[in-house]
């Protein structure tokens, strides 16, 4: 798998010089194989998203808060002719299309996914789909109106999506043995411990947090992601300092691992 981050800001997209070094983009983790393209959401990130002609080409959506579906409008995924397949999961009585057409609707945005160039398809979001060599499985986050944690398995190799997961006892031991000994675990950072004290609820972690989680789930590799749009390079650059494990650091905008 080749893995591509496109966008890892949370909340609200950001701009400005003192954003370049980790990027203002909001969700948009990349991941490709020989004949698949597969997005994990649809933030701003995905308006980078680049060439992948000849690939299938899926939308994985952990959840549609707008941060996590905003980028759609106008990414060249849908500007694009060519299959997408969109999956997300039944929320608040409404399928994953009736979601897609609330958030894209006027007086919110003029047009629907049925105008783009793209032939979209929506699918409902299980706890486990195949999408050629890739094996894809979900378990529940603890995240406000709900949010599906991602894990892709390919050739021996894992990754999991645990972006916008507030941490609790009785979830960290789930989200432990559904990340055990994965290659790379994506981890909701947004907070500090003195911030997560005033927004507890809110369905973000912390990087204290997250670092339990690395060893409790054995994981190799551990990316921060969803950096509050409130901190900047240096106050991430800060953060990221005071990390104590060597297979933890910060996603950026713009890297690439290949897996």
């Amino acid at each position: 798998m080749k893995i591509t981050v496109l966008g890892v800001r949370g909340s609200i997209p950001v701009s400005g010089k003192e954003y370049n070094e980790f990027g203002g983009a909001t969700s948009c983790i990349l991941v490709e194989t020989a004949d698949r393209a597969i997005y994990l959401d649809a933030g701003t990130g995905i308006l980078k998203a680049p060439k992948t002609e000849g690939k299938k080409v899926s939308v994985l959506l952990s959840h549609t808060h707008a941060d996590h579906v905003i980028g759609m409008g106008l990414s060249p995924v849908f500007l694009t002719r060519q299959d997408v397949d969109i999956y997300a999961k039944t929320r608040d009585g409404l399928n994953p299309y009736e979601q897609i057409k609330k958030f894209m609707s006027p007086p919110l945005w003029p047009a629907g996914v049925e105008v783009y160039p793209a032939n979209v398809t929506f699918h409902e979001f299980g706890d486990f789909l195949e999408l050629g060599d890739l094996e894809i499985s979900t378990m529940e986050s603890n995240h406000p109106g709900g949010s599906l944690i991602i894990k892709i398995k390919c050739e021996g190799k894992t990754l999991v999506y645990a972006t916008d997961y507030e941490h609790a006892e009785e979830k960290n031991a789930e989200l432990a043995a559904f990340s055990k000994d994965a290659d790379i675990l994506f981890y909701d950072g947004q907070y500090t411990d003195e911030e997560y004290a005033k927004m507890k609820g809110f369905g973000h972690s912390t990087v204290a947090e997250g670092l339990k989680m690395l060893k409790k789930s054995g994981a190799r590799n551990l990316y921060f992601v969803h950096h509050d749009p409130r901190h900047d390079d240096k106050f991430l650059l800060d953060m990221e300092k005071k990390c104590t494990d060597k297979n933890a650091s910060f996603a950026r905008e713009g890297m690439v691992i290949d897996l």
